[in-house]
């Protein structure tokens, strides 16, 4: 595939940069701090979470003609307390605070505002751990169900650093059956994945299998690796659940290794150690950390931040009418290829994240395949002037690609949608973002036009010695000539 950066061809996102062949633009900027995104398929509504809205609620839009465009946006149900997790299944939708699993009858294409005498408790509980609650930590409680109807719920950690990884888990509910009041979290959902600092994003792929991606801890220090390694670990994960259930991912005892000398790891990037104030503890070593806990399948940049994860699938059926606006669903070549949210973080200097990759997959696999550039700012910086922030990612009813964000300080929050616009045979990726990392076409090209001045300036040089030369010589000639006329004048 090539690799091309280009600038958004529309000029709704202006300052925006995609891989060849896609185009962006704004599907609704009305959702105000928007975060968890759910299509439902049956009628092709997008529901998402509108966090910065008052009160917080859970919206819904339509594309009916598929010209890339929401509509309008309609309140669904309004709950204040909400942050980020969102689903539907069955009759059903599923929202969650940081505390509390909610869910509202719903029939898709309805419409109409849902009451909140509706409303009931699921799941309840999240944060009863004495670990500060909640407030404290990490808020997102993300949710997703799989084919048999089992609900997954991820809770991140308290603090950067927990003292164990009790909070930091998977948890899996039967929801068949549950009580009034709801299920509690802790002592009756199943664990289902141990040592998950803060695994926002969940989904699962084309063979059901569930994946992650998770947000590293800050400010590592460790002084026999280097010291402040911090800006570039650890590394951000992405994780597979395929391995026995409860198995144990390392957090907090352990972290993996994104980039560091040579001189101080043999194994490089995926390798995973001891977090610093683990290390001497008699039991949690570099030793301990790699024998006894899972590695992720795919390291990423440090403090990107990914938020959200959605895998696609070109054997869906895509009404032929999502194409009539010259929108089309994304091309077959990146079946089942995973695309990630980077909200971006405060961690690092430069910045680093505010985009979405993608990561290749051959039949299911991505072991060793790195995350490229494929939705960013086109600047030399990660961050966006205009404030976008990506959030979540989903695909829509047409089969393109839904990218929500919260935006900066009341700017850039709403949902884009990314189209394929047919225009490259061989759509590529943008590998040039504004990471803050260093990149040789700022070296190779002022080195260039060093170069073509130089040779210019040689060349003038010449010519003009030429010239005096030349000069010299027509003048010896005229003196001559004008001699000789001389003569025969007198």
């Amino acid at each position: 595939m090539s690799c091309e950066l280009q600038s958004n061809p529309g000029d709704s996102i202006p300052d925006g940069a995609l891989a060849s062949g896609f185009t962006a633009s704004w599907f609704s900027k009305d959702v105000r701090g928007a975060r968890g995104l759910f299509v439902i398929e049956e009628s092709g509504e997008v529901l998402g979470i509108a966090r910065s809205a008052s009160p917080r609620a859970i919206v819904v839009m339509r594309d009916v003609n598929n010209d890339g465009t929401a509509d309008g946006v309609t309140v669904l149900a309004e709950e204040p307390t909400l942050t980020h997790g969102l689903a539907v299944h069955g009759q059903y939708i599923y929202a969650s605070s940081d505390t509390t699993v909610f869910r509202w009858p719903y029939q898709p294409g309805s419409g109409g505002k849902i009451s909140n005498n509706l409303k009931v408790v699921v799941v309840k509980n999240m944060n009863a751990d004495g670990a500060g609650g909640a407030p404290m930590g990490h808020k997102t409680r993300t949710l997703v169900f799989d084919n048999v109807g089992r609900l997954y719920v991820s809770v991140g950690s308290a603090g950067n650093v927990d003292s164990d990884s009790y909070r930091s888990r998977i948890r899996r509910f039967n929801i068949s059956n549950f009580p009034v009041g709801g299920i509690d979290c802790v002592s009756s959902g199943e664990l289902f994945a141990d040592g998950l600092r803060n695994e926002v994003g969940l989904a699962f792929d084309l063979q059901w299998r569930l994946w992650g991606v998770e947000n590293g801890a800050d400010n590592l220090i460790r002084n026999d690796l280097g010291g402040d390694i911090h800006n570039d670990n650890p590394a951000e994960e992405l994780n597979l659940f395929d391995k026995q259930i409860g198995s144990h991912y390392g957090y907090p005892f352990c972290f993996t290794e994104y980039s560091l000398p040579k001189s101080v790891s043999e194994g490089g990037r995926g390798t995973v150690w001891a977090w610093p104030s683990f290390m001497n503890d008699g039991t949690h070593d570099d030793s301990w950390c790699r024998s006894n806990t899972i590695p992720p399948v795919v390291s990423m940049q440090a403090h990107s931040a990914p938020l959200g994860i959605v895998f696609y699938n070109s054997s869906k059926y895509v009404d032929p009418s999502c194409s009539a606006n010259g929108l089309q669903p994304f091309p077959a070549s990146m079946d089942g290829d995973a695309f990630i949210a980077f909200h971006g973080s405060w961690n690092r200097q430069p910045s680093t994240g505010y985009k979405v990759v993608r990561v290749p997959m051959d039949d299911g696999n991505s072991a060793g395949k790195e995350p490229i550039d494929f939705f960013c700012h086109k600047g030399s910086e990660a961050n966006w002037p205009s404030g976008i922030r990506p959030v979540d990612v989903k695909f829509d009813k047409c089969n393109r690609l839904l990218v929500s964000s919260d935006g900066t300080s009341g700017r850039g929050d709403g949902i884009i949608l990314i189209s394929y616009s047919g225009s490259s045979k061989s759509p590529g990726d943008c590998q040039s973002c504004g990471d803050g990392k260093f990149n040789f076409l700022f070296l190779l090209i002022p080195l260039f036009f060093v170069v073509v001045f130089g040779a210019v300036a040689a060349w003038a040089r010449k010519k003009n010695k030429l010239q005096w030369s030349c000069c010299r010589s027509n003048k010896s000639k005229t003196a001559s000539v004008e001699d000789k006329n001389a003569e025969r004048s007198v």
